[in-house]
């Protein structure tokens, strides 16, 4: 039980510390454009979004090391299997897009600007890395939830 209070305790500080993080980055952000300096094409808010990227990730890891630490080695194992197979086969899945992209025919598709309108190959390159990593979670969770279901 010390160690789940434990656990808890670290999530607090972190999820805390993220916001914190989010505070100070929108503090610059404001002060920035409060100066004239313009946010939306200046180098100023890319490393301000960068470093807090940076710090959220790296809390993120902290927690994520800390927690699998504290739990048993099925679940464990559970997490493991389930990253393997179902992350892999969410990035199957999404090779089997990345190559129909790549046929001249997939020029016809309009891919929604879900960036504040814009379309530039950055936020095309972004859509598609998020697309990925939302059918390898996809796949992840099918996954993990088939190993406990066939280890009941």
């Amino acid at each position: 039980m010390v160690g789940k209070r434990k656990l808890i305790l670290h999530s607090a500080l972190a999820f805390g510390l993220v916001i914190l993080a989010a505070f100070i980055m929108g503090g610059v952000l404001g002060y920035l454009k409060a100066t004239g300096q313009d946010i939306n094409t200046g180098s100023a808010a890319l490393w301000t979004v960068g470093v807090f990227a940076v710090v959220t990730m790296a809390i993120s890891l902290w927690i994520m090391l800390r927690w699998m630490s504290s739990i048993d080695e099925a679940a464990q194992e559970a997490h493991k299997w389930a990253w393997f197979w179902g992350g892999s086969g969410g990035m199957a899945v999404g090779g089997v897009l990345v190559m129909m992209a790549s046929l001249p025919q997939a020029a016809a598709i309009n891919i929604p600007a879900w960036y504040a309108g814009r379309t530039d190959p950055a936020v095309y390159a972004a859509t598609g890395g998020f697309a990925m990593l939302t059918l390898m979670m996809i796949g992840y969770g099918v996954a993990w939830a088939w190993w406990w279901l066939g280890r009941r």
